[in-house]
């Protein structure tokens, strides 16, 4: 246990240490391009948006009121 334990503090040091071959910086350019990745999001493409804009109209056209809009139902 000693060993595996001494082997990942080696591999952690030779990653991230200041005795390692990657940069500081080079390690921040990772990290914000994972986050960028997770934090922005891609543009639709056109076959995603019609299919959306399909999706609301049919929702819209079959929805349980029968078409009965603007009209409140008396209690």
């Amino acid at each position: 246990m000693d060993q595996y334990i001494s082997d990942a503090y080696d591999v952690t040091s030779q990653l991230f240490g200041p005795e390692s071959g990657i940069p500081w910086w080079a390690w921040v350019v990772v990290a914000a391009a994972i986050f960028w990745k997770i934090a922005v999001r891609e543009p639709k493409t056109a076959d995603e948006q019609a299919h959306e804009r399909d999706e609301v109209m049919l929702n819209s056209m079959f929805a349980g009121d029968k078409g009965k809009k603007g009209k409140k139902k008396k209690s």
